[in-house]
């Protein structure tokens, strides 16, 4: 065996049809990223002054606040497109997707309330359209950039919780920068959970006990009564039994037999007479006879 044996390498041949496809593929890959990157830059940019925000209270002429339903959060944000629009005022909607929701519970008898944050799924979006200017009032020219403020309020529906915000054109519904999460600072409406239903329950039988007591003194105040009556009821039956020997004795018992037995004598000396008629009568005919 030879140490200085030396290998040559083969050459390998790529066919013209392999190296064509190749290079469409690399255009290809080109022109979509060159696409992709236009329309991120079409979509434009957005800077929120604050993401924690909060919550105000509308105040009356004499210095006091409004109640709790007009408390409201200011939302402030830069917008940049990509280039300037070409109207002075672009419409445009902002998506608040509620996400958590800051709950305080009362769950005794205690009355302490427990803050808790609480996740929300599938809830429905609340969308605020709005035109947004984009006229430099100082130049009087259509600028591709401005900044924006607006407000929602508790009568809208809105309460202290975190919503994911999303900008959107209403040109084309096309998003304008990425959406963001807004952190609504407050205190929202304390929800009673405590069970209540014991509290009721007692109130229940005081009352029960409450009506039962007029009840029992009523009937005190009847028992006289009640016992009069049927002392009067016990004199009833004595007089009545009083009286049942003479009524008996009036009443035409005896007499009945008695009438029967009168009506028996009366018929039998009715059949004497006729038997003495019948035979007077015979005894004549018997005589004219002989």
């Amino acid at each position: 065996m030879r140490p200085d044996l030396e290998v040559t390498p083969l050459s390998i041949s790529i066919p013209v049809s392999t190296r064509f496809i190749r290079s469409l593929f690399v255009v290809a890959l080109t022109l979509l990223s060159l696409a992709t990157s236009h329309v991120a830059s079409a979509a434009g940019r957005t800077e929120w002054k604050s993401k924690v925000l909060k919550e105000r209270r509308e105040e009356q002429p004499n210095g006091d606040e409004f109640e709790d339903k007009n408390g409201y959060w200011k939302v402030e944000v830069a917008i940049y497109l990509p280039r300037a629009p070409d109207v002075p005022h672009v419409p445009m909607k902002f998506e608040f997707q509620p996400e958590v929701e800051y709950e305080r519970t009362i769950l005794d008898s205690s009355g302490k309330v427990v803050d808790r944050k609480v996740p929300l799924v599938n809830q429905q979006a609340s969308i605020e359209s709005t035109d947004v200017e984009f006229l430099d009032s100082g130049t009087g020219k259509i600028e591709a950039r401005t900044r924006f403020s607006f407000k929602v309020t508790r009568g809208q529906g809105y309460k202290a919780g975190e919503y994911k915000v999303t900008l959107l054109d209403g040109r084309n519904d096309q998003k304008v920068g990425t959406p963001v999460t807004l952190i609504f600072e407050g205190k929202n409406t304390v929800i009673h959970r405590e069970p209540m239903e014991f509290k009721g329950e007692k109130k229940a039988k005081k009352d029960a006990k409450a009506e039962d007591k007029p009840k029992d003194e009523g009937a005190k105040e009847d028992k006289p009564a009640s016992n009069s009556e049927p002392a009067a009821d016990s004199d009833k039956p004595q007089a009545d039994t009083a009286d049942q020997p003479q009524t008996i004795k009036e009443k035409p018992g005896g007499c009945a037999f008695r009438g029967l037995a009168d009506d028996g004598g009366e018929r039998g000396i009715g059949l004497a007479f006729t038997a003495l008629a019948i035979s007077s009568v015979v005894l004549r005919r018997r005589k004219r006879a002989a």
